[in-house]
């Protein structure tokens, strides 16, 4: 069968339920899980009492981390009513396990012996290893290693001789027998089994992932060493950028030979890595090399542009050469998804460039912590920092802070193309700049409900707290502005918004409402976006303020999201994952209609993260 979820198609969905629950295997065994989310819900509007779409949406969210959301689900689609069915009921017990793993440190010890009693429990009816597992992890995490004990004999008694007809099912016995041991010490039998556990299903990177997040909780929580389980990790995203270059006989120019040995050096670069898709720009030269190495590996690759692709192809690629042009089109054409990451008609400069060369850098890490491997940027060029405001000596710069590995392949400096990529002009009227801002827009659900006599408490009391604690952000809150029952904040930085969204969701939790006769309903709602605005003159308010389609859409997110989450676009997930991604992390929650005029975008649950995580 064809795979028909290339962005293009995102709305035909595949007939009859048998492909349909194919598809999403294939989305969910290659760690897609976004996609395969989106497709159970789409598989819904058909098939709306499908009780394998359900249970599979539920998992998409659990096994990525959006725990609220997951819960929400599970509720909605009435799984818990699902008695008669073991992986509905298992996964009740997974979901009590996913909240004692975000729970403060001071509440861990009994969530976790909560879940594993749940999962004991469903092992007395059942007498699956899954489940006995998952309770001796738990007990084990719980503190309580005496009443492991009992289960991880079972899982490796029941799983000694056991057979599974499916390979994933093959998969996960194993896997489970790699965890006992490591609950065991046997460092090298646990490894063994994983490795066993793998050649049964070696495409099967989301079932790893887990498995690898699993063994190195338990293994920081026993002291135990994980340094040669790291060949086993799925194969990891990568950030890919370079020079521009043609290629000819001229003196500044790359020859046909030389260029063919680069490729070869990019293929074995890649294999030699284990790279398992790729995401960077698609300029002449270097990028399309690497896009095209990709393509003959079959490696997918994520084009993301700053401009709209004809606006960046006239500025990027047709300058250096006729050939490029060729290959630019065959490059969007094989690319597994094109992000135009603004609508501006033409190229206006560095800002735009570092924008979605930062946003391709965050998309790769967001990959890597969902397959629990480490990322990696490959770079074609000539090593030289200049420190450039924009350019591949950027774009390693900020990955080698980020603390990212990196694969450097030399491009002499002498057939670097340098007429290209920054023609156009930074803006028509002179009187606005542009520049780059993290967005939140806060709104207080339910405040038309607040009597007439109480609108002045809730404005002192509700939107003043929230202001007052708005002072604390200084200098990195450059923008603020309020109407109504809603705040509009800007900040230099995604980071700084970050902790401004959760202090400020902390600061609503924490009003009592009933004290100050307002009604109990009330909750906050935040959208956040990072974009480039331009900066002017308000005409109506006589001060600076912000305009463009960037602010727009960070507007247009706060409606959609969930009383008392935090939503966020991708690109304020993509630039969280690059500048704090041991603070935050943002979970996928699914792809939103946020406005009439474009596709769903996708849009990711904010969290700070509440006990340490485990490194990748």
């Amino acid at each position: 069968m064809s795979d028909p979820l290339r962005e293009t198609d995102e709305n035909v969905v595949p007939q009859g339920i048998d492909p349909l629950r194919a598809t999403i295997r294939t989305r969910f065994r290659r760690g897609e899980l976004a996609r395969a989310y989106d497709w159970c819900l789409e598989g819904l509007k058909h098939y709306p009492d499908n009780l394998w779409l359900k249970h599979r949406a539920v998992l998409c969210l659990t096994r990525s981390g959006a725990l609220e959301r997951a819960q929400t689900a599970y509720a909605e689609f009435r799984l818990h009513e699902a008695h008669y069915d073991a992986e509905c009921r298992a996964l009740g017990a997974r979901l009590l396990k996913s909240e004692a793993l975000e729970a403060p440190l001071s509440d861990f010890t009994i969530q976790a012996v909560r879940a594993a009693e749940a999962y004991a429990a469903i092992y007395q009816e059942t007498c699956s290893y899954y489940p006995a597992i998952n309770a001796a992890s738990l007990f084990v995490l719980g503190g309580q290693i005496e009443r492991a004990q009992p289960y991880i004999q079972a899982v490796l008694e029941q799983s000694e001789n056991a057979e599974q007809d499916d390979r994933e099912g093959a998969y996960y016995l194993h896997a489970s027998r790699a965890e006992a041991f490591l609950l065991r010490g046997d460092m090298q039998r646990a490894q063994a089994s994983l490795e066993a556990a793998i050649a049964l299903d070696p495409d099967n990177h989301a079932a790893r992932s887990i498995t690898l997040r699993q063994l190195r909780l338990l293994a920081d929580h026993l002291t135990l060493d994980l340094t040669g389980f790291q060949a086993l990790e799925p194969p990891r995203p990568a950030h890919f950028a370079g020079h521009l270059f043609a290629v000819g006989d001229g003196d500044n120019q790359m020859t046909a030979l030389d260029e063919e040995a680069l490729r070869v050096r990019v293929r074995e670069a890649l294999k030699t890595a284990g790279v398992g898709s790729l995401y960077g720009s698609l300029a002449a030269g270097a990028d399309i090399l690497v896009a095209e190495a990709a393509h003959d590996l079959g490696l997918p690759f994520h084009a993301v542009l700053p401009t709209p692709s004809r606006v960046f192809f006239e500025t990027s690629v047709r300058p250096v050469s006729s050939d490029w042009s060729r290959r630019y089109d065959a490059c969007l054409e094989h690319a597994a998804s094109v992000q135009e990451v603004t609508s501006d008609r033409k190229q206006v400069g560095d800002l735009h460039l570092n924008y979605a060369s930062r946003i391709a850098m965050g998309l790769a890490r967001i990959q890597a912590a969902a397959l629990c491997t480490r990322p990696l940027q490959i770079l074609l060029w000539d090593g030289q920092d200049n420190q450039a405001d924009r350019g591949t000596a950027h774009d390693a710069r900020l990955w080698r802070l980020s603390g990212g590995e990196q694969v450097h392949l030399d491009v002499p400096s002498r057939v670097r193309y340098r007429g290209a990529g920054n023609e156009g002009e930074t803006a028509d009227t002179p009187h606005f700049s542009q520049s780059l801002r993290a967005m939140l827009f806060l709104d207080v659900m339910g405040s038309s409900s607040v009597p007439d006599d109480r609108v002045p408490v809730f404005v002192d009391a509700v939107l003043g707290r929230l202001a007052r604690a708005c002072e604390q952000f200084a200098p990195g809150l450059v923008y603020q502005d309020s109407w109504g029952d809603g705040l509009f904040l800007a900040f230099e930085s995604v980071a700084r918004a970050a902790e401004a969204a959760v202090t400020l969701r902390s600061e609503f939790e924490a009003i009592d409402f009933e004290a100050l006769d307002l009604p109990a309903s009330l909750a906050l709602r935040i959208g956040g976006h990072f974009g480039p605005v331009h900066e002017g003159r308000d005409p109506i308010q006589r001060r600076q303020s912000l305009f463009g389609s960037q602010v727009v859409t960070a507007a247009r997110i706060e409606p959609m999201t969930l009383p008392g989450s935090i939503y966020v676009s991708e690109s304020f997930a993509a630039l969280l994952a690059l500048e704090a991604e041991k603070a935050y992390r943002c979970e996928y929650v699914g792809r939103l209609k946020i406005d009439s005029q474009k596709q769903r975008q996708p849009i990711y649950s904010l969290r700070r993260l509440r006990r340490p995580e485990t490194s990748n």
